[in-house]
């Protein structure tokens, strides 16, 4: 298919929203060097020990335990909780073992010892409960002051949220420039979302191959939405039949790869 680029431009922008124009062009050159490298492995759960995604890709979930500090994918905590149902297993953690927490004060001492031990997920998933006001009073501003600790600790998952409340401007302060730096550490990470958006951003600016990059390392990823556009970039012209090709395989290995019987049946149970 041939098309000039505005054309292809067009074609695009038919399938995404587009976010507005910022200039990213005069950040850290270090950060920009490795914003193209391709992302670390994915962590893999410590039961199951298949890989777990960063972002909420429509494969499985994540849960973490403060009674241990580790995260696990929904599908090992889904077997466990109907072990415990059938009064096959105890009521404790499946990892560690401990009990299950009895009550919220319970629960806080542990996220409190995990945060002494400065676990930047101690942090980022105390946030997420503040945010949602899950067994907690809702509070947007703790959220935001629990998720900057987790960010300085070292969480990606706290540098996307903090780049999307960012940009928005939802609970308060919007930085366009403090965003795309949360952004763009969090997709060095290998946050699939948070590269999705960064071709989002540079497709915005006009910035077409570069989008298309980020497209295909979000796609390669598992990142649904970033397959999508490199599909219609692919018709537009914008990237050859073999790029794409690959970008296809590589997504559905990754995709493979996070899927396990126990974790569709717990995206059934959840949904």
């Amino acid at each position: 298919m041939n098309c000039n680029k505005d054309s292809a431009l067009d074609l695009i922008r038919k399938v995404g929203v587009i976010l507005g124009d910022i200039d990213i062009s005069d950040d850290d050159d270090d950060d920009n060097d490795k914003l193209f490298e391709d992302p670390p492995p994915k962590e893999e759960c410590p039961i199951c020990f298949l890989p777990m995604p960063y972002a909420n890709i429509g494969i499985c979930g994540v849960i973490y335990h403060p009674c241990c500090g580790k995260i696990i994918c929904t599908g090992c905590v889904s077997a466990s909780v109907k072990e415990m149902r059938e009064g096959t297993i105890k009521p404790w953690c499946a990892l560690c073992r401990v009990p299950v927490k009895r009550t919220q004060k319970e629960q806080m001492k542990r996220y409190e010892e995990r945060m002494k031990l400065m676990d930047a997920e101690a942090y980022f998933d105390l946030g997420n409960r503040y945010k949602a006001g899950d067994s907690l009073p809702q509070d947007l501003n703790k959220a935001l002051e629990l998720w900057n600790r987790a960010a300085e600790l070292g969480s990606i998952k706290a540098h996307y949220e903090l780049g999307l409340r960012l940009y928005t401007g939802v609970g308060g302060e919007k930085d366009k420039k403090k965003a795309i730096q949360h952004y763009k550490l969090a997709a060095i990470g290998g946050h699939e979302r948070a590269r999705h958006w960064f071709g989002t951003i540079e497709m915005s600016n006009g910035n077409i191959n570069h989008a298309m990059k980020h497209f295909m390392i979000a796609a390669k990823s598992g990142e649904e939405k970033s397959l999508k556009k490199v599909g219609v970039g692919y018709k537009a012209g914008l990237i050859t039949k073999d790029e794409y090709a690959n970008t296809l395989r590589s997504y559905q290995v990754s995709v493979d790869e996070m899927k396990s019987k126990q974790r569709e049946e717990a995206k059934v149970l959840l949904a």
